[in-house]
């Protein structure tokens, strides 16, 4: 084309082409703020020239393509920073209440365990005939009981907040992958034309960025759709095909959620990170299931070690002290796909806590391989015992009775969770004062009984001490046959020879003259100590009260009388409350207030760590968003720039319209 009709025909092009150019722009400026729009540009090409007179003269412009400002490496960067991001501000916002619960100042377990020594049995120990020291006790340690369930059902209900919250995030995932895979099949059908869906490829980019929220993904183009896969490569969207997840309950834990594949079951949690699930799932396994594990130990250590002083002790009538708490007793969670669990649904193991010393806090899986049994901590995946065929084992102040092959069947597990009921079935057990077991079973005196009143006619230096606890027979000379009755009666000890050298005997006799027993202490040296058995099959299973008989001057006939303690008696009492600094758990090493301190310091550390983290997480999240408006994001300045430009490129081609017109119309008149 050429001459008049040349230069209107291209001037037209550049006319439309400059129109679609403005339109571009426009919508550029009308989407400045929409979620996930990409900038667009026209692209313009020169048309092909026409050879006129040796000459090849132009034919205007076409706008080729509208393209989409998009980087997909800074994209990609995007979704990763963002579902870090999303997963620290889900594990931050759910873990700051706990570390309040646990590692607040003022109120919590920490303060109702110094009132219950401070304000309850100190003061029975002070006071022990007193009936108001006595209510008190009883009071503080309802209380106690009551904090530590309060605390525990805290705990639980956050537990089953985490199962709640992955149930919503598994629903939106489902439905995000849904739409993924819908809009993919979209652009495949309109790309089919040549042309590209701008729109539905930011629509696209957008549902990911969503889902990133949810869940970390990684992102693969294959051809023109993107398919999607979380945690190790377990696939959401291939193609135009959604995987759509569910909650399904742990094998072990019927009470814990689980992520699996809706189609197979199989559970992927263990896969999964990032995104508000990868929050929730570190919540889980990092600090609540721990937090609830290691109040379990410091309760059931507490409760134990109360309970055994308390029954070591004797009551204002005489009778040996009943358990003061109770507390929740040690898991034993058969595997689901076990070969009977759908017949029994319940464990072939039993476990018991035999001291709770050693507990660490940690879980535990038995495994039976058709052979023998594996037992594994969870926690540190060590091995803490292995070779078994049956019967039972001790590890980690546990012992676990293990049945024999007949009872179960090749790749049968179990998972025992020796203490995370313990602070959840934490209850106080007395309801009376008179219950309160504040003597000793008895106290040493010098001299003996007559017609009921103490006369001490002694004439050497012998002493028989005060007594104190012994948990087994080593290091007595003389245990008595007999245990301690309820009540007790009143014991005496008689040297039978006098001397200042050597050794020398006595006999230990009942109130009724019975012989109890009988021996020889050396003289000078560290005594002969004498053990009475506690109640208990067989005898000495409980352990003994044991006291020494020492001296150096013994003289025959001389006599010691051990009697019960009475109500004024507040010896057991004192080593109650002296439990409250003993070295009672973590194998002697840690009591009651530095366990629960361990405990609030690790909760504390975990929640500032995770302000850090999010901290840090959301700087980079902004920065990779940032980057990508950098690249993708309109710029107005520029839109307006634009605007101009294509103003002015529109006017002049109308201007060279206009010309070509005048110019036809001068030839028509020429010509006409």
């Amino acid at each position: 084309m050429s001459g008049v009709s040349g230069l209107v025909g291209a001037a037209l092009t550049g006319l439309e082409a400059s129109q679609q150019a403005l339109q571009v722009t426009g919508n550029n400026i009308a989407n400045v703020g929409t979620a996930g729009y990409s900038r667009e540009q026209a692209v313009q090409t020169t048309a092909m020239a026409t050879m006129v007179g040796g000459l090849y003269l132009g034919n205007g412009t076409d706008v080729a393509s509208v393209t989409r400002s998009y980087n997909s490496y800074i994209q990609s960067q995007v979704w990763s920073t963002t579902a870090v991001a999303s997963g620290a501000s889900t594990y931050n916002s759910q873990l700051q209440p706990i570390v309040q619960l646990l590692a607040g100042t003022g109120t919590g377990m920490s303060t109702a365990i110094n009132q219950f020594f401070s304000s309850g049995i100190a003061q029975v120990a002070a006071n022990p005939s007193d009936a108001a020291s006595r209510q008190g006790l009883l009071s503080q340690a309802d209380q106690l009981a009551q904090t530590v369930q309060s605390t525990a059902q805290q705990l639980q209900q956050a537990a089953q907040g985490i199962n709640q919250q992955l149930g919503q995030s598994v629903d939106m995932i489902n439905s995000l992958s849904s739409q993924i895979a819908k809009v993919n099949n979209q652009i495949a059908i309109q790309s089919s034309t040549g042309a590209t869906p701008n729109t539905l490829l930011d629509q696209r980019v957008q549902l990911i960025n969503q889902l990133a929220g949810q869940v970390g993904v990684t992102v693969l183009q294959q051809g023109n759709a993107f398919n999607v896969y979380a945690g190790n490569g377990q696939a959401l969207v291939v193609g135009n095909q959604s995987f759509q997840l569910a909650i399904t309950a742990n094998p072990f834990d019927q009470t814990q959620s689980e992520v699996a594949y809706a189609g197979t079951g199989a559970i992927i949690s263990q896969n999964l990170s990032g995104g508000a699930i990868g929050g929730l799932l570190n919540l889980r396994n990092q600090v609540l299931n721990p937090a609830q594990d290691q109040l379990g130990v410091i309760t059931d250590g507490l409760a134990s070690a109360m309970n055994q002083q308390q029954s070591l002790g004797l009551t204002p009538t005489g009778t040996s002290g009943s358990a003061m708490f109770g507390y929740g007793q040690p898991l034993v969670l058969a595997n689901t796909s076990n070969a009977d669990y759908a017949a029994s649904g319940s464990s072939a193991l039993s476990v018991s806590i035999v001291a709770t010393s050693g507990l660490t806090g940690a879980d535990y899986r038995a495994q039976w391989d058709g052979a023998q049994w594996t037992v594994t901590n969870l926690n540190t995946g060590g091995v803490v015992a292995s070779g078994a065929t049956s019967g039972s084992v001790r590890f980690d102040g546990l012992q676990l009775t293990l049945p024999a092959s007949g009872s179960v069947a090749s790749g049968d597990s179990f998972e025992i969770q020796p203490t995370r009921a313990g602070a959840l079935g934490f209850q106080s057990l007395l309801s009376n004062p008179n219950a309160i077991a504040a003597a000793a079973p008895y106290v040493s005196s010098q001299g003996q009984l007559v017609s009921g009143a103490l006369v001490d006619s002694n004439l050497g230096n012998m002493t028989l001490s005060a007594g104190s606890y012994s948990s087994g027979s080593a290091g007595i000379g003389v245990v008595l046959s007999g245990a301690i009755a309820s009540p007790p009666s009143s014991l005496q000890v008689t040297l039978t020879s006098g001397a200042t050298s050597g050794s020398v005997g006595f006999v230990v006799t009942s109130g009724a003259g019975s012989v109890l027993g009988s021996g020889s202490v050396s003289l000078g040296g560290s005594g002969t100590v004498i053990g009475i058995a506690y109640p208990g099959t067989p005898a000495g299973s409980n352990g003994y009260w044991s006291v020494d008989l020492s001296g150096s001057v013994a003289v025959s006939g001389d006599a010691f009388t051990l009697q019960p303690g009475g109500p004024g008696n507040g010896a057991n009492a004192q080593a109650m409350a002296a439990l409250q600094t003993g070295k009672i758990l973590a194998g002697g090493s840690a009591s009651l207030q530095d366990a629960y301190a361990q405990l609030a310091s690790q909760v504390a550390t975990q929640g500032a760590q995770a302000q850090t983290a999010l901290s840090a997480a959301t700087a980079l999240a902004t920065q990779a968003t940032a980057s990508q408006q950098s690249a993708s994001g309109v710029n107005l300045d520029q839109e307006a720039t634009n605007l101009i430009q294509y103003q002015q490129a529109y006017q002049a081609a109308a201007k060279a319209i206009q010309i070509g017109s005048g110019l036809f119309a001068s030839l028509l008149q020429a010509i006409g």
